[in-house]
């Protein structure tokens, strides 16, 4: 059986959505070109900022995000991903206009932090303030009683202004490695990476606990799905 076809729906930001795409080739068993992914991307960099959106009423992402989700549908794929994490806040206005199903990002992480270390009940979160803010991370762990630490108020900027380095490919971790290290001081058991602008520096932070990737989990799963869940 050829594998199904995936889609991407990127753009937030380009180079995430560029090692997303790396890593599914590389995490593919494949020996030769025919037995990759068939993958269709649909690199939008003019969605509107979702974290502005979510904070300072800026401009409505929806109907861009609609938009472009229709027409990975219409391009005939098999599942949809979306490799950033701020989005996920309008998972259920994108899932309704389409019928194909849309890879909820923040549940993969938990399911994998879940499955990796089942009796873990502290974790710290390093991503956008639209994250922080709208609770998604905190809302999912609840549910299995995980405990989420983020960042305080008065490192949220150094946090939005690290990650904002990192779209202008900055490779400067310090600031990260700083806030990284506050979070395991804090007692947490492990850190999610919910930017997946944070994935590209994932490798040089040096960290005493494990770190929970959010684009390294979702190319996983894509995979997997791709082949039959296997």
């Amino acid at each position: 059986m050829p594998p199904k076809t995936i889609g991407i729906l990127g753009g937030m930001g380009p180079d995430a959505t560029a090692l997303f795409f790396q890593r599914v080739i590389a995490l593919t068993p494949a020996q030769c070109d025919q037995e990759h992914i068939p993958i269709i991307i649909n690199n939008n960099p003019q969605i509107p900022d979702r974290t502005d959106a979510i904070l300072a009423n800026g401009e409505n992402p929806v109907p861009a995000l609609q938009d472009a989700i229709i027409i990975l549908e219409k391009a005939s794929v098999d599942f949809i991903f979306i490799p950033c994490n701020t989005v996920h806040v309008y998972y259920d206005e994108m899932q309704r206009c389409v019928d194909v199903p849309i890879v909820n990002l923040i549940e993969s992480v938990v399911d994998d932090i879940l499955k990796r270390f089942p009796d873990i009940n502290k974790v710290g979160l390093l991503s956008t303030l639209g994250t922080i803010k709208s609770g998604l991370y905190h809302n999912t762990l609840l549910k299995h009683d995980i405990e989420l630490v983020a960042p305080n108020e008065v490192q949220h900027d150094n946090l939005q202004g690290a990650i904002q380095e990192l779209k202008k490919q900055s490779k400067d971790t310090s600031a990260i490695q700083s806030l990284a290290n506050d979070l395991v001081r804090a007692g947490v058991q492990g850190i999610i990476l919910g930017c997946t602008e944070l994935s590209l520096i994932a490798k040089q932070l040096i960290l005493s606990v494990p770190v929970f990737d959010s684009i390294e989990i979702l190319a996983e799963k894509a995979v997997r799905l791709a082949f039959g869940g296997k």
